[in-house]
């Protein structure tokens, strides 16, 4: 596992967090993969990779789709109108 978090396409994890995604790590139960989910406003994909090669294909894969979803999200300069919450009796 400690070969896959060395691998330079971690480096692109760490882009797509700048962007704004959540990016959760974890290992399978027998360890034997890791587990990447990265989630962008809600929608999320997962995927487990075992080698660098894996991993580099899904990030790769996934950061133009990451991009533009984070550019979506991007706040406005221009004012909003905020409502009023009502109170439940």
């Amino acid at each position: 596992m400690p070969k896959l978090l060395d691998a330079e396409a971690t480096g692109v994890l760490w882009d797509m967090v700048g962007m704004g995604a959540l990016v959760s790590l974890g290992t399978t139960s027998d360890g034997g993969a890791l587990g990447i989910t990265i989630t962008v406003d809600g929608r999320w994909r997962r995927t487990y990779v075992r080698d660098p090669e894996d991993l580099a294909t899904f990030v790769s894969e996934a950061l133009p789709a990451v991009r533009t979803a984070c550019e979506g999200m991007r706040a406005s300069s221009a004012p909003r109108s905020r409502g009023r919450r009502t109170r439940a009796s």
